[in-house]
């Protein structure tokens, strides 16, 4: 049982991206490597350009811009430098995944986000 109707409005979703994909920009932060700030800031403005998108034209980008981020957990430390802890990725992976599922799965089943 959903409280409130929360889980069915986009706007939860793409806030939901935004928060996620900050986290390394935090991560970034707390190395003081300004160059690894401005990467990992560029990366993140590119989830929250997915998630403006999503909330404006298609749930659909939301799923997709999940568990595309969950795929950058997996890679990003074989392709830059990860600021993360070791155990960030496998647990954000894990979160990502479950959440793209989740709203796949309420868009497979006709609901619609307000």
């Amino acid at each position: 049982m959903e409280i409130g109707g929360v889980m069915r409005q986009r706007g939860t979703w793409a806030t939901t991206m935004v928060a996620i994909a900050s986290f390394y920009v935090v991560f970034a932060i707390q190395t003081g490597d300004t160059l690894e700030i401005i990467v990992h800031s560029g990366l993140a403005a590119g989830f929250v350009i997915l998630a403006i998108v999503g909330a404006r034209a298609s749930s659909w980008i939301l799923a997709a811009a999940l568990l595309g981020h969950g795929l950058f957990d997996v890679a990003v430390g074989s392709v830059l430098s990860n600021p993360a802890p070791n155990w960030w990725g496998p647990f954000c992976l894990g979160i990502d995944v479950i959440l793209a599922l989740a709203l796949a799965v309420m868009l497979w089943r006709g609901q619609t986000l307000d």
